[in-house]
């Protein structure tokens, strides 16, 4: 019994390499019990995202962290980046004596003031005229005091804290409970929206009237964001009590313990071993869909029927220099192939 339906369905093939056409006409003769008649229609091609290869360098040269990133970036690419475990395992391959550390690519400088709610900048500020402003390099968090005026503070330091509350009839909630600043963000967090940011003068009176000394609020800078070839860091290896650059001392360049593996902030006059990397990209993988138009007597979303045409394309393809595709259906609606409506004769009634 001939069926004589015509069903449609997408076929996706991606390729590792450059961008590769497949014209229609190359795959329009099909053999087979399955397939007596196709029609292939390329609908568009689009390139997918690739991983970095990093490749990790040990250089026993004694160098400062700023004169080892100069020799890294002129040698090889830059100084190390390490991203994820599998990174991290990669460089502690390559770690060697006798120097207790070698420079990785990590360094803190910081960052803006951000408040934590959205991490959203205001033009507004309130700092007390005798607040150092930072000079203490590792004061990244901020407290208000009871007069409204703000100062930055080591993050650790043990305060109340003010949160923020958008679903209750009071905006500004008082914790009486010293925290740190991490402590208090996540309290807040937890049991409220967030800490307080401040847009106003209004708000930061709203504010002060609670509080009787030194309270945390939501305002920040972040600290070993950034690695060398500009990565932000997401990933970390410190060693139990690291990073501790903290009361205006100048550590402030990340190296790695050859002995341990584990990261210690370190002056970065200091001269030590490094760790460079070569990186590279691996071909991008290319992504081509294709619409499949088939008259059959089979029944095309028969898992065996489908396999079978994936096989013939495949062969079809590698005849054509094509060899390194994947193939694999795309199902919409639970479907692999769908029935076309058949369209009404011309001058028909309606």
């Amino acid at each position: 019994m001939r069926l004589n339906e015509l069903q449609k369905q997408q076929l996706e093939l991606s390729k590792n390499g450059e961008d590769t056409v497949v014209h229609a006409h190359s795959l329009s003769r099909m053999h087979g019990c399955a397939v007596n008649k196709t029609v292939l229609c390329p609908s568009g091609l689009s390139t997918l995202s690739t991983h970095i290869i990093r490749e990790y360098h040990y250089v026993p040269r004694l160098m400062t962290w700023a004169e080892a990133q100069s020799y890294c970036r002129k040698t090889f690419t830059d100084l190390s980046t390490v991203t994820n475990q599998k990174d991290n395992n990669m460089l502690l391959s390559v770690l060697q004596g006798p120097m207790k550390y070698a420079w990785i690519g990590l360094y803190d400088v910081m960052s803006g003031w951000r408040w934590t709610v959205g991490n959203a900048t205001f033009e507004f500020s309130n700092w007390s005229k005798n607040n150092s402003n930072n000079v203490k390099l590792n004061n990244s968090c901020t407290v208000m005091n009871a007069d409204g005026n703000w100062f930055d503070n080591n993050c650790m330091g043990s305060y109340p804290a003010v949160c923020y509350y958008d679903e209750g009839p009071s905006l500004y909630i008082l914790v009486n409970k010293e925290m740190n600043w991490y402590e208090a963000r996540t309290y807040c967090r937890s049991n409220y929206t967030d800490l307080v940011s401040v847009k106003n003068m209004s708000e930061n009176n709203a504010i002060s009237s609670l509080l009787s000394g030194k309270t945390w609020i939501g305002l920040y800078r972040g600290t070993w964001v950034n690695w060398s070839d500009k990565t932000r860091r997401n990933f970390n290896n410190w060693n139990q009590g690291q990073p501790d650059n903290i009361g205006g001392t100048v550590k402030s360049c990340a190296a790695v313990n050859t002995t341990t593996g584990t990261w210690f902030n370190v002056d970065c006059g200091a001269k030590n071993h490094f760790i460079c990397q070569n990186v590279s990209y691996p071909p991008p993988q290319k992504k081509t869909t294709l619409k499949l138009k088939f008259q059959s007597e089979a029944e095309l979303n028969d898992p065996a029927v489908q396999q079978q045409i994936l096989e013939q394309l495949h062969a079809k393809l590698k005849n054509h220099g094509l060899p390194d595709f994947k193939l694999r259906w795309i199902q919409t609606d639970g479907h692999t192939f769908h029935k076309e409506k058949e369209k009404k004769k011309e001058g028909s009634g309606g």
